[in-house]
């Protein structure tokens, strides 16, 4: 006879058979679900350790074509602006590593170095003293911070458009001395101001470096002064350091490029950091006597790595 205590048993039994069923089969999962996850591990680790192999040997790689990038530069610009005055007008703020490293090369190549023009902060005219010093240096009653700036370019730009001048402006100077633009001498020459009076070699060309960095606006200075010298006939190659990150490139010159009156008339490179880019610097400034003009480097709107060369 089926009884109370009998249901009551297989009921027990049933749930005991069942919890017994779970604890086993979690056993199980779990084994496996660890097997599988301890394979992947290995699988991952194994591919981590390839994958910092191939790094290893892409490294070496890149510095073997570091090794040749610099000594074919050295070889690709010697003598190349034997006797050519060249000058290096830049924006105080920028990596000066790249510029340095730009003044060595103009020197291996021969170029009879003018020295290196710093736009300062000054240039910024953003507090009336400065704004009624640089009107009072350029002998101007408007005072309005876009007027003062723009005529100051414009002087320099006069300055430096490569013609003779038997009586130099002296504005360079009067810049200079007043701070809103300092001068470097050449390297292994001693400081010194622009002599005579702002004075500025016949027919010297151009470098002006920009860009990332910059202390000043590429619409404030850069931009203005590459018009300035590019519709003056000034002999220019716009240039800028850059990293190959979106919007990492032509932040200054991407700006010249897409001026079509001056991007015609003015050279640019984009990777001044670069041993190629500060080869095409001084190929670029050899192409301005043919006269010829283009844009290189790795950016938006290069044409060319390098210039194509004297034909």
């Amino acid at each position: 006879m089926i009884n109370l205590r009998y249901h009551v048993v297989s009921l027990i039994a049933v749930f005991l058979a069942l919890t017994v069923g779970i604890v086993m089969g979690s056993t199980v999962v779990d084994r496996v679900t660890v097997d599988a996850l301890n394979e992947r591990v290995s699988s991952v680790s194994k591919s981590v350790s390839n994958a910092e192999a191939e790094n290893g040997r892409l490294s070496g790689q890149l510095g073997t074509v570091r090794d040749f990038a610099d000594q074919a530069r050295d070889h690709v610009v010697r003598d190349q602006l034997r006797g050519v005055p060249v000058l290096i007008a830049a924006v105080a703020g920028v990596d000066r590593k790249p510029v340095e490293g730009l003044q060595q090369v103009l020197v291996e190549s021969g170029a009879t170095m003018a020295g290196t023009l710093w736009f300062t902060g000054k240039m910024r005219l953003d507090n009336d003293a400065d704004r009624r010093e640089l009107a009072t240096v350029l002998n101007l009653a408007d005072e309005r911070p876009d007027v003062v700036r723009a005529q100051a370019l414009a002087k320099v730009a006069d300055a430096l458009d490569g013609s003779a001048d038997p009586n130099p402006d002296p504005t360079i100077a009067a810049l200079t001395a007043a701070g809103f633009v300092t001068y470097e001498a050449p390297p292994g020459q001693a400081a010194s101001t622009i002599p005579p009076s702002g004075a500025i070699p016949e027919s010297v060309r151009v470098v002006l470096v920009s860009g990332a960095g910059a202390g000043l606006g590429d619409d404030e200075v850069a931009l203005p002064l590459a018009q300035d010298l590019g519709q003056g006939g000034g002999r220019l190659v716009a240039v800028e350091s850059g990293q190959d990150t979106p919007g990492g490139r032509g932040v200054f010159v991407g700006l010249v490029r897409n001026d079509d009156e001056v991007g015609a008339r003015v050279s640019t490179v984009d990777n001044l950091e670069s041993p190629m880019g500060q080869a095409a610097v001084v190929l670029a400034l050899e192409d301005l006597a043919v006269p010829r003009t283009g844009h290189f480097g790795v950016g938006p709107g290069a044409q060319r790595l390098l210039p194509a060369g004297q034909t």
